[in-house]
């Protein structure tokens, strides 16, 4: 067990006094140390009777009646009971202090008097209890604070002290600056609020997802595309694409009554409970689908400015910059009195691609995102260097597969009868544009390159994603990271997980630095918070987490693939018909095979002599040679061999452990166990060879000659000890992920004029 404390503000000694008298503990530094802990833990919602305080006496004896001295022994053996460990067995009592050490939990150094003791009491309050929550943040849901709907802060961080039993919850429909069928009007986005009362304003988190009110799973499943075919031979050519700005659509529209009461509610629908945290902390909290959705107008059009726009729409809405109805009629317009037009956006996979969207169009009044294994850009979601790809888990599937999935209006039979004729026509023309054939880059997904536009970004970013998510890939956060300008506030979290939220862990105060910093953007307080640019997870070691400042190491280290002079070797593209029919219906099967060396790849094991700390894009150069005009290149690099390795989804460590408020919406507490494992994939890629020279130029093969393809794989952060091996593996087609091109033909690989370039880290962190 190890805790990560990443969120906590440093404070002068005032401060801290300052801030422990608004809880309810008042000292004096003139009092003895035993008094200032007999008055912190009369304050705290504790039974006494229960701790015990050395080996021989328990907490009130020795408060009460000992002449013990107190010291910082004591001090832990009395701490670690309340953050929930247990003594005598968890921890051995004259060995507390040790104990504190070896799980990481903060502690203050010097020797023990009273304003030290105070100093260590503060910071106990901000330790995680072995639940998940800090020490203050379960002691106010046990009642530490009365819930009287205002802000309190401790280092400055918002406290659950508004009432989440008496929630408003609303519906609006926000005019959007869309018309996406073309019909004369603007689109009207349905939206969902729920906010606790106050009087006066508070800030807003909007999640922004396409799922949120239902999704086709039928018309999914019926869209999806035969992976099964030949390989598409190109012309040579250089693909030229245009940028274009977005244009909004207004229409005349007469005056309306206006009023500030909303007169649609709703009862139920999914949350996202990192929102449900901040509600009971004085946060409203926003979902909106956008167009093409169930109760909004228009088209899905997946991805583009208008889907975007009509999402930004709501945060124009809380700034008084569009207007608002309580109903589709439109006759009374509705004003957010209630908002003081700061939002933050939060959201995993598709809700944290909408969050990055939002960000590269520059509105006033988002003032972060947290973006949680976002896409930053569709193409290289759906495709990759000119293929076709799949994304990890779902063979078939691509942008129109999702349009089907998220054009959510046509569940109601009504709006399937008005609109579903109009929508086929739209989604086949979308289908078309995105060219399956190809996989080539083109002016429809450029439209979907949010890239392209970090330059307008003014929110501050929050970043959050698995270095084993092989849905939405790590080069998504790699490449928005980077592509933002080295001054501009930005944070990294990178976890060992694969497409998983990590706000819930035991060993990451995730939470509380999202606290820290969403109370300082939105409520206009300093933010006073010191994170280092990138907190990564260690692989193989559990429950630790370290600070770097990079993502994207610029010095290099090269290994040959070959181990003598001359080397080739290859690998088939053909499967007899069982096996073909067998890895098409399981691809888990043929990764296991491919894995294990027993599928058509050329095998490469590699033994460290050293060290070696990778820190961004592994670089392939490979020399090779096929007797065609077409050809793709697959390659994984595994760490091999039996070790103890992070798995990629979690364990539930304690069920429902978690309160977001007071017994409000509880969470389980997770954690990704340490498990042994004979290989993990480091990272992965996917070239079609008539693309090896840039994404937008198609060259032809020189067929049956030698020639020499150098292609980037997925970034990665990974340390590897000397003696480690690693395993890459060569091949042509991919089960899960590229087109199943099953014709007759041999790849060889001159492995004596290959390599492979890894990005080293070599700075202290």
């Amino acid at each position: 067990m190890k805790f990560n404390h990443f969120s906590i503000v440093e404070k002068t000694f005032d401060e801290k006094l300052a801030e422990l008298d608004h809880l309810g503990f008042k000292w004096s530094v003139f009092w003895d140390e035993k008094k200032i802990l007999r008055d912190f833990l009369i304050q705290s919602p504790i039974d006494l009777t229960t701790i015990q305080a050395t080996p021989t006496e328990d907490l009130l004896t020795f408060l009460d009646h000992s002449n013990s001295s107190f010291d910082w022994e004591i001090y832990w053996t009395i701490a670690l009971q309340l953050l929930d460990f247990i003594p005598n067995f968890e921890f051995e009592i004259n060995k507390a202090s040790a104990f504190a050490t070896a799980i990481h939990l903060p502690s203050f150094s010097g020797e023990m008097n009273s304003e030290n003791l105070i100093c260590a009491l503060y910071l106990l309050l901000l330790t995680r209890r072995k639940n998940g929550m800090t020490l203050v943040e379960h002691w106010v849901s046990e009642g530490l604070l009365l819930v009287d709907n205002q802000y309190h802060f401790f280092n400055d961080k918002s406290l659950a002290t508004f009432d989440t039993t008496q929630l408003k919850r609303e519906v609006v429909w926000v005019e959007s600056p869309t018309d996406t069928y073309q019909r004369g009007k603007n689109d009207l986005i349905k939206i969902q609020i729920i906010r606790p009362q106050f009087k006066g304003q508070i800030p807003t988190i909007m999640t922004a997802s396409p799922y949120h009110l239902g999704t086709n799973d039928k018309a999914n499943d019926k869209k999806l595309h035969e992976m099964k075919g030949d390989l598409m031979h190109k012309n040579p050519h250089h693909i030229t694409v245009e940028t274009h700005d977005f244009k909004p659509m207004t229409y005349p529209e007469p005056e309306h009554p206006v009023v500030d009461t909303a007169t649609t509610t709703f009862t139920h629908g999914w949350t996202y409970s990192l929102n449900d945290y901040f509600l009971a902390r004085g946060f409203a909290s926003i979902y909106v689908a956008g167009v093409g959705t169930r109760g909004s107008d228009g088209f899905q059009t997946s991805g583009d400015a208008q889907q975007v726009y009509s999402m930004v729409a709501v945060i124009d809405w809380l700034n008084g910059r569009t207007r608002a109805f309580t109903t589709p009629k439109k006759t009374h317009e509705i004003v957010a009195t209630w908002a003081n037009g700061k939002v933050a956006m939060t959201g995993k996979s598709y809700l944290g691609t909408m969050a990055y969207a939002a960000a590269t169009t520059g509105v006033d009044g988002l003032e972060v995102i947290l973006a949680e294994a976002g896409i930053s850009s569709w193409y290289n979601y759906y495709r990759e260097n000119g293929l076709v790809r799949s994304p990890g888990g779902f063979p078939g599937e691509d942008l129109d597969v999702l349009a089907a999935l998220t054009y959510s209006k046509n569940l109601d039979g009504a709006d399937f009868l008005k609109n579903n004729a109009h929508y086929q026509l739209r989604l086949d023309e979308m289908t078309q544009a995105l060219d399956r054939e190809s996989g080539d880059y083109n002016q429809f997904w450029n439209d979907r390159n949010y890239l392209l536009n970090t330059r307008r970004i003014k929110a501050d970013i929050l970043i959050d994603h698995g270095l084993q998510d092989w849905n939405v890939t790590p080069e998504q956060a790699y490449r928005f990271f980077n592509a933002i300008a080295e001054n501009h506030p930005k944070h990294l979290f990178l976890h060992r997980g694969s497409h998983i939220y990590n706000h819930n862990w035991q060993s990451l105060d995730f939470t509380e630095v999202i606290n820290t910093y969403f109370s300082s953007k939105l409520l206009e307080k300093r933010l006073n918070l010191q994170l280092p640019p990138v907190i990564l997870q260690e692989n193989s070691k559990y429950q630790s987490f370290i600070g770097l400042q990079q993502w994207g190491a610029k010095d290099q280290f090269s290994l040959p693939l070959a181990k003598t002079a001359v080397s080739i070797t290859q690998f088939e593209n053909h499967y007899d018909e069982p096996t073909f029919e067998k890895y098409s219906k399981d691809f888990h099967l043929f990764k296991k095979d491919l894995f294990e060396g027993n599928a058509h790849t050329a095998v490469i094991d590699l033994e460290l002599n050293r060290e070696l700390f990778i820190n961004g894009p592994i670089t392939l150069e490979i020399r090779l040679k096929i007797k065609d005009s077409k050809g793709l290149l697959s390659a994984q690099l595994l760490d091999f061999g039996e070790k103890k390795r992070l798995r990629d989804t979690t364990q539930v460590l304690e069920a429902k452990a978690i309160d977001r408020g007071r017994n409000f919406e509880l969470e389980h507490l997770q954690e990704l166990p340490l498990v042994d494992s004979p290989y993990q994939v480091m990272t992965k890629g996917f070239l079609n060879l008539q693309n090896r020279d840039s994404l937008t130029t198609i060259s032809e093969i020189p067929e049956n000659e030698w020639f020499t393809v150098r292609f980037t794989l997925q970034p990665t952060i990974y340390k590897l000890e000397k003696g480690d091996h690693m395993r890459l593996l060569l091949y042509s087609t991919d089960f899960e992920h590229t087109i199943r091109d099953n014709r007759m033909l041999t790849y060889a690989i001159d492995l004596s004029q290959s390599k492979i370039i890894f990005p080293e880290e070599t700075k202290e962190h």
